[in-house]
């Protein structure tokens, strides 16, 4: 059974330790993002502009940043590891290992809901969040990269 609620999904690997210079990473990096083509900039603005309203650090190292443009079709998931952590002024003060990046629409809320509800089904559980980051720091391009977006289309965990 395929996921119809988000119609993207890439990850990329963090470097950065900074909020925003870490989200721009995610956008820089996660190939899903380049179809947003000439409203890449206003997405951007967007995550920024909600970042600055309230810290999307959901706590236990996790993080889900967000921008709505209505000229954005399909919802689209973008995942950085980081393996030293951003600090991202979460709610419980640690740093941040997997910062969600996510666009859509303000008109496709209710598929918006439903993938940020997987999301948060999916990091939830604390042995996973640990396993998502250690595996991705060692592996990143490898089958367990493909593995979890897998997992996190189809909802098996």
């Amino acid at each position: 059974m395929e996921n119809k609620d988000f119609e993207g999904f890439s990850v990329c690997h963090l470097v950065a330790t900074e909020k925003f210079a870490a989200i721009d990473n995610v956008i820089d990096n996660c190939k899903i993002f380049d179809e947003l083509n000439d409203n890449k900039e206003r997405f951007r603005r967007a995550v920024h502009r909600r970042e600055i309203i309230e810290t999307t650090g959901i706590g236990h190292g996790v993080a889900i940043a967000h921008g709505k443009l209505p000229c954005i079709d399909k919802v689209c998931v973008g995942l950085g590891v980081s393996e030293d952590g951003i600090d991202y002024n979460s709610k419980d003060g640690q740093p941040v290992h997997l910062l969600f990046v996510i666009s859509s629409s303000p008109f496709t809320q209710i598929n918006y809901l439903k993938t940020l509800a997987k999301i948060l089904k999916s990091v939830h559980d604390e042995e996973l969040r640990n396993e998502v980051a250690r595996l991705f720091c060692k592996d990143f391009h490898g089958e367990v990269c493909e593995d979890f977006l897998h997992m996190l289309g189809n909802q098996k965990f």
